[in-house]
């Protein structure tokens, strides 16, 4: 899975003992309820002396049981059932009837939108145990099942699941039914379901039939959010070293997706969010996704962890893949680059909380990017044919089955004649990472402190006699000196950059900075030395801003940091200002062009209102748009603001979350533009997807709120704090509750606009969120 989403796990199990073996799943849809009507037939074998059969199922309505084709009694409460049965030694065939009306599990999509603007869909997410809202079954991912499904729908949609389409058939006029199933194992949270209205193309890749889902009105768009697919798979397939394990692969996009996406066993489903086009796709984009979700299908889905602790043997092997597969697409720099944004995340969570990775709470931090980092460390621990050897021997030992962390422990320990305990007893256990205190040449001794022993060897370099030498050093715990020939006027530590370690460090001399700097051409590593750099004085920074500031052989953050201390520096705002807007004019970097403006904005720099304009209509970047929008925006001279009316707005809104548009309806509501206000509702309204209502009510949270709009604001905060997506549930609870706190009789005028509007749930959430007597 994809994005900030922990897997939960039972850590105990009330249904051992039950072997489920497999389950075929027939259901219906009543979407104006929002209703399953679902069948399920399920095999499993009891243990003798086992006179109950208990499944996971929350509150569902149960119409009919049997076993062995026999009506049984059953009991339920609102998160089981319990069925009367008896051993044999055989397996038992159990067949449930029942309805649900989900409220985690699967999610009808639109179907209350009356304006019909809303994508009308019906879409799953099961992990880690929501299935059972609207499937009666044994929902442990420990227990492996073989999966089918039956679904019969709407004849205009596409339905896809898991497993290979057997048949799609008209059932009557109006619906068609759609049978999938599966030949190898897997695990329940897995299962997928994603009905739309698509249009499906394949590919063909290694053999293996693709096949990609698209919303039809966005084909021509494609090309970008399915980007180099065919290279990520081919590249994924060979680096992998083990026979990709299913029969096909699928991908769908969803509206208001809860997190990312999801790696359902070769069905992935994922947010339309990444639907983007060229523009969008330097913001944010779908191929390290594509690539992550990918993995997931040998870690995870073929091989699963067996809890939560374990956790990073999912996330941290498709993110470290990710990371390959993304050097391979953009190179080295890039893939240097994710690393460095990941130590990032691993240390401020660390900052949070310590806590070891291989712990139920390490949270998505650890699980993704420490769990990544861990595996690019291992492989230039163990070395790069040893990595490959162990991978492909434990996913072949471990196929279809549950394992822990010791088991791919020990496939290391057989392989590789390193120190693998302490190098796991190190990553994988200790709650925080080793910090590192550089003290630099000491009497005739590199010498620096370390809070833990590191298994990897730490390099050094030395200048002897003016030639720059290597060597290597097995460091300690506490204070480490290493004794250097007569001679060595300069030394440092130079592969600090490649181990997940904190460093503290004195300030690193100009001439050994810049040696240091060129001496291995890798972001990681420059970007160590600027962050330790001592102060440059002008003439030194000159030369680092010709060389590299303004060369883009360099990775756009190492040349931005140079840019930035340039901006702390020079005295010349005027040559400061015309040095900048010169970068800017070059349209082939938008990465370093937002970082440009954000170095303006904050040296209060005052651009140039054709470099502004320039940005604003052809930036290749809507996150630079947007910022250029920000900083065209005249509220002291509205007659300068007419470019707000532009048609180009609404016509191109930005595709994810239409944030240009947004931003020009804000700037128009900001001066009483009443017209623009009424946009702003309708965007923050059920008919859009969830990210274009979270801007739209950004944008309505900084406004006053006018006596004639306050019945819709409070529809619009209200009807978000009861959307199904967190994100934008989260935004509305969390504006209500302030409101409530500063403004009581404000809160209580929007809470009695809307009440009218609410069912008995709604009113109850309301009363429980907002203590409402």
């Amino acid at each position: 899975m994809f994005f900030s989403i922990g897997l939960f796990f039972m850590l105990f199990s009330p249904l051992k003992g039950q072997d489920f073996l497999s389950l075929h799943l027939k259901a219906q849809f009543d979407t104006v309820n929002e209703k399953v009507l679902g069948e399920v037939w399920q095999e499993v074998l009891i243990p003798q002396g086992m006179d109950t059969l208990m499944l996971n199922g929350v509150r569902l309505q149960y119409q009919q049981v049997k076993v062995n084709d026999l009506i049984v009694k059953v009991r339920h409460n609102d998160t089981a059932i319990f069925i009367p049965v008896a051993y044999t030694g055989k397996k038992l065939q159990l067949y449930i009837k029942y309805e649900a009306q989900p409220r985690k599990g699967l999610y009808f999509i639109g179907w209350q939108d009356e304006t019909r603007r809303a994508k009308r869909q019906i879409w799953t997410q099961g992990q880690g145990i929501d299935h059972r809202h609207w499937i009666p079954h044994r929902d442990d991912q420990r227990d492996k099942i073989t999966f089918s499904a039956e679904i019969v729908f709407n004849a205009a949609y596409q339905v896809m699941s898991n497993g290979f389409l057997d048949s799609n058939k008209p059932v009557d006029k109006a619906l068609r039914s759609w049978h999938y199933s599966m030949e190898d194992e897997m695990s329940s949270y897995l299962i997928a379901l994603a009905i739309g209205k698509y249009e499906v193309t394949k590919q063909v890749i290694d053999s293996c039939p693709h096949h990609l889902y698209h919303y039809p009105e966005r084909m021509a768009d494609s090309s970008w959010y399915y980007h180099r697919h065919q290279e990520i798979i081919s590249f994924l397939n060979q680096e992998i070293a083990y026979p990709y394990p299913w029969g096909n692969y699928k991908q769908a996009p969803v509206m208001d997706f809860r997190h990312g996406a999801m790696e359902n066993t070769c069905a992935t489903i994922f947010g339309d969010f990444f639907l983007v086009d060229s523009v969008a796709f330097n913001d944010r984009n779908y191929t390290y996704v594509d690539a992550h979700e990918y993995a997931h299908q040998w870690f995870g889905n073929l091989v699963t962890a067996a809890g939560s602790k374990h956790h990073w043997l999912h996330e941290g092997f498709a993110t470290y893949y990710q990371w390959l597969s993304e050097g391979e697409l953009y190179g080295q720099d890039y893939f240097e680059w994710e690393l460095q944004k990941a130590k990032e995340m691993v240390f401020s969570a660390t900052e949070l909380e310590p806590l070891p990775l291989a712990h139920p709470k390490a949270g998505s931090y650890r699980f993704y990017q420490k769990g990544g980092w861990l595996l690019y460390m291992l492989r230039d621990f163990v070395g790069d044919s040893i990595y490959k050897v162990v991978i492909a021997d434990y996913l072949q030992s471990y196929a279809y089955q549950v394992v822990e962390n010791r088991d791919l422990i020990e496939r290391f320990k057989e392989h590789s004649d390193q120190d693998i305990t302490g190098f796991f007893k190190l990553w994988l256990y200790e709650d925080s990472e080793p910090v590192l205190k550089e003290n630099g040449l000491v009497k005739g001794a590199l010498q620096f402190t370390l809070s833990a022993r590191i298994p990897q060897k730490l390099e050094y370099n030395y200048l002897e006699r003016g030639i720059w030498k290597t060597a290597h050093y097995s460091a300690e715990q506490g204070l480490n000196r290493i004794p250097l020939p007569d001679g060595v006027t300069d030394a440092y530590l130079s592969n600090l950059g490649a181990l997940l370690i904190r460093t503290e460090s004195e300030p690193i001399p100009w001439r050994t900075g810049h040696h240091r700097f060129h001496h291995r051409d890798a972001p990681l590593n420059q970007l160590y030395v600027q962050q330790n750099l001592e102060l440059l004085d002008d003439d030194e920074l000159v030369v680092w801003l010709k060389s590299i500031g303004r060369n883009k052989a360099y990775h756009f953050s190492v040349r931005a940091k140079i840019w930035e201390n340039y901006a702390q520096l020079e005295q010349d705002r005027s040559a400061l200002l015309a040095s900048i807007e010169e970068m800017l004019a070059d349209f082939s970097q938008p990465q370093l062009q937002l970082e440009l403006l954000a170095i303006a904005e904050k040296a209060n720099l005052q651009l140039s209102d054709s470099t502004i304009k320039a940005l604003r209509n052809r930036g290749r970047s809507y996150e630079l748009r947007n910022d250029a929008l920000r900083m065209a925006w005249n509220p002291r001279n509205w007659g300068n603001n007419d470019w707000l009316y532009d048609a180009r707005w609404a016509e191109n809104p930005g595709i994810v979350g239409r944030t240009n548009y947004v931003s020009t309806l804000f700037f128009r509501s900001f001066e009483k533009d009443e017209e623009a206000r009424q946009y702003l509702y309708d965007l923050a309204g059920s008919s859009f997807d969830f990210n274009t209502r979270m801007n739209a009510l950004d944008a309505l949270s900084a406004l006053p709120i006018p006596d004639a709009f306050m019945e819709m604001h409070a529809r619009a905060f209200f009807q978000a704090l009861f959307n199904k997506n967190w994100k934008l549930s989260k935004k509305a609870r969390l504006y209500l509750l302030g409101i409530q706190a500063k403004y009581p009789s404000l809160f209580k005028k929007l809470y009695e606009l809307d009440t009218p509007n609410w069912n008995d749930f709604q009113k109850r959430r309301v009363a429980r969120i907002f203590e409402i007597e």
